[in-house]
């Protein structure tokens, strides 16, 4: 649909014809055809996944930690992990068995959460603004560092951001048909695999629950059945965990509990939670500059339309108060919950679970400010488009250098310029020696998850599976007797920098204390030590098990394709 632009006159006698133009130009622009949009949030969204998945491609050399995580956990269809529900899991166990393990995969899944998510929030702002101004919104809220930066990860925070905009999206179609009960029974089905996505999950979920009960008009019969099979459908989706949970001893539930400690003194929360606020505050920083950028092009404009003769712009879409009630408390129920948990709770709050506290954050800034009112839609998502899309592509490009080829001329050790790749080639070369003529190939490992999956990553298409840490309870897919029938390769990474912390694993060091044969790895950990002697190293225990049940296949990879080992 081509709109035409508003002359300019300064004219004062033709000031009627202009407003008729602006006016018509303003509900052609509200009422453009859903098609249009979806193909623009569509190419969005391709854009993003090619942006991180090339920059990935070329640049990174190893996964991110919990990314190496999902390769260790995917290899078995579990109830449940230690640290989490499982549906991550799952999934990235249906996209290694369609495409592999690869180092693009966790990035280009995780950028698809994330794209999927914004496009769910936007259509959920087209509920109450237009599409426009909400896509306007998207696209400053794509630019909180959680949703670029952060997302060359795929774990469960990245995981649960399309699941809980859908949810909401859901809830508040739900809520505004109150007899629909396939809506109802979807955003039921959606909350519960929320819920199996991470725990957290259940914060947004109360953010709803309190919206329910605050919304008057809201409590009435159809809506209320409605709820009543959103919430059963919810308990169905849950009921399988809840039984692996019980069998399992709540060992997720007991994992959080761990890494979250209670805080011992009575205002000992206070420095941690204003710690916690300052981080998401840096983490909004590319957001604020964008609004901020924003505010200042659309002020001028807007001055130089006045001085110029032309009337303002067509007010926008003003909100009911249910809507306005629902926007506020959608927005910040997520971070106020996280926050109150701890004030009140004692727990030390991880950074990290800010992540899903943002997703309206552009909405709710451009129905706070005046700009909103005052700017023609088209207008404000040309000049948004035109901030956004560079500040993408900064973040981008910086990431990536500042990451790896950056990191890697300084000497500076991180995660994706690991040589991830010389490790798999130092495991092999030393199973193949020291293993024995019986060995077979490498199947089993015993390492910490990082190393692990490192090792997964470049097993090029042999099954392989890791024994967590040395922990059977942690690894429950992992045979007892596996190592007499496999042999394996106990792994400790003893470097000692801030990516890979010392810790306790008494099972490990038990494995390593009955090992065979053992040495010391040195890996360089820079093209820097590589050209020069000093720089960072990784420096790795290992040692091998020998395999000791020679009549017996090696379970492993059956499942796979039939290969036993032998």
């Amino acid at each position: 649909m081509r709109i035409p632009m508003e002359p300019v006159n300064s004219n004062a006698g033709a000031s009627g014809a202009i407003a008729s133009i602006v006016a018509t130009r303003h509900e052609a622009v509200r009422r453009m055809p859903a098609g249009r949009e979806w193909r623009v949030a569509l190419w969005l969204g391709i854009g993003f996944l090619l942006l991180w998945g090339v920059a990935t491609a070329l640049a990174y050399q190893a996964p991110d930690i919990d990314s190496a995580e999902q390769f260790v956990w995917a290899v078995s269809l579990e109830g449940g992990y230690y640290k989490h529900p499982p549906l991550p899991t799952w999934i990235m166990h249906g996209l290694i068995a369609l495409f592999g393990p690869s180092l693009v995969l966790p990035v280009v899944a995780a950028q698809a959460c994330i794209a999927t998510a914004l496009a769910l929030t936007w259509r959920l702002g087209c509920e109450f603004m237009s599409p426009l101004r909400s896509g306007a919104a998207t696209l400053l809220t794509s630019l909180v560092t959680y949703y670029n930066i952060g997302g060359d990860s795929f774990n469960h925070n990245t995981v649960l951001l399309p699941f809980q905009a859908a949810t909401l999206l859901l809830f508040y179609l739900a809520t505004r048909r109150g007899g629909s009960l396939m809506l109802w029974t979807l955003m039921g089905l959606l909350a519960g695999l929320s819920v199996l996505v991470k725990y957290v999950a259940l914060a947004p979920l109360a953010g709803m629950a309190l919206y329910f009960v605050l919304d008057r008009s809201l409590h009435r019969r159809e809506v209320l059945l409605g709820a009543l099979l959103a919430s059963a459908v919810f308990v169905l989706v849950l009921l399988p965990h809840a039984w692996w949970l019980v069998s399992v001893d709540f060992l997720p539930i007991r994992y959080a509990q761990f890494v979250t400690h209670k805080l011992p003194e009575t205002l000992a929360p206070l420095p941690k939670v204003a710690d916690f606020v300052f981080t998401q505050l840096q983490r909004m920083i590319p957001f604020f500059i964008a609004l901020a950028v924003l505010a200042t092009k659309l002020r001028v404009r807007r001055a130089g339309a006045l001085k110029s003769g032309m009337p303002a712009a067509q007010p926008a879409e003003r909100l009911s108060a249910d809507d306005r009630l629902f926007v506020w408390i959608a927005a910040l129920a997520p971070l106020l919950i996280v926050l109150a948990v701890g004030l009140f709770g004692g727990t030390a709050l991880a950074a990290r679970w800010g992540t899903n506290a943002f997703l309206l954050c552009g909405h709710v800034a451009l129905l706070a400010v005046a700009m909103l009112r005052g700017t023609d839609a088209h207008r404000l998502w040309r000049i948004t488009l035109w901030i956004v899309l560079p500040l993408q592509l900064l973040l981008c490009v910086g990431q990536t250098i500042g990451k790896t080829i950056g990191a890697d001329w300084l000497g500076i050790p991180t995660r994706p310029n690991y040589p991830g790749a010389l490790l798999a080639r130092m495991a092999e070369s030393t199973w193949r020696e020291h293993a024995g003529p019986n060995a077979g190939p490498l199947r089993l490992i015993a390492s910490d998850s990082w190393l692990g999956g490192n090792l997964i990553l470049h097993a090029h298409g042999q099954p392989r599976q890791v024994l967590i840490d040395g922990s059977h309870r942690h690894t429950p897919w992992v045979a007892p007797d596996a190592a007499a029938n496999c042999g394996m390769l106990v792994l400790e990474d003893i470097t000692g920098n801030r990516h890979t912390p010392s810790q306790p694993h008494p099972e490990l060091d038990a494995l390593m204390a009955a090992t065979d044969v053992g040495g010391v790895w040195t890996l360089a950990w820079s093209g820097k030590q590589r050209k020069e002697p000093t720089g960072p190293r990784a420096i790795i225990r290992w040692g091998i098990i020998a395999r000791t049940a020679t009549g017996a296949s090696c379970p492993i990879g059956k499942e796979a394709g039939g290969a036993n080992g032998n």
